[in-house]
């Protein structure tokens, strides 16, 4: 006699199968757009930092009047917007730059504060 699985058998077999392989892509898809949005968020910030602190740090760059620009980082476009306050009560300038991803229309906003020396 030849024994095998029955009909039912195959077919919740396959019907568990498929549970599994739709709960991978539906976890790989998610995964994907994680890391895209994370990588987005990491080169906004960093664009940001960078022109930040070199604003802070470098007096020529700060007085090149370059209010925004456009970069791309490792394949995504991004613009970033600069202003240049004075608060003459602290003795101080307030930095603000704001870098906007073309792809997703986010933003990250950091800014600093410089003492002006006399």
């Amino acid at each position: 006699m030849i024994k095998g699985f029955t009909l039912i058998e195959v077919l919740i077999s396959l019907f568990i199968l498929s549970l599994v392989a739709v709960t991978g892509i539906t976890s790989l898809s998610y995964s994907t757009k994680t890391v895209s949005s994370l990588s987005d968020d990491f080169y906004r910030t960093t664009l940001a930092e960078n022109v930040l602190m070199r604003s802070y740090f470098d007096e020529s760059y700060l007085t090149n009047n370059l209010l925004s620009q456009r970069e791309n980082l490792m394949g995504y476009s991004y613009v970033w917007n600069r202003k240049i306050s004075v608060d003459p009560n602290q003795r101080s300038l307030n930095i603000e730059v704001e870098v906007t991803s073309q792809a997703t229309e986010k933003s990250t906003k950091l800014e600093i504060y410089k003492a002006i020396n006399d």
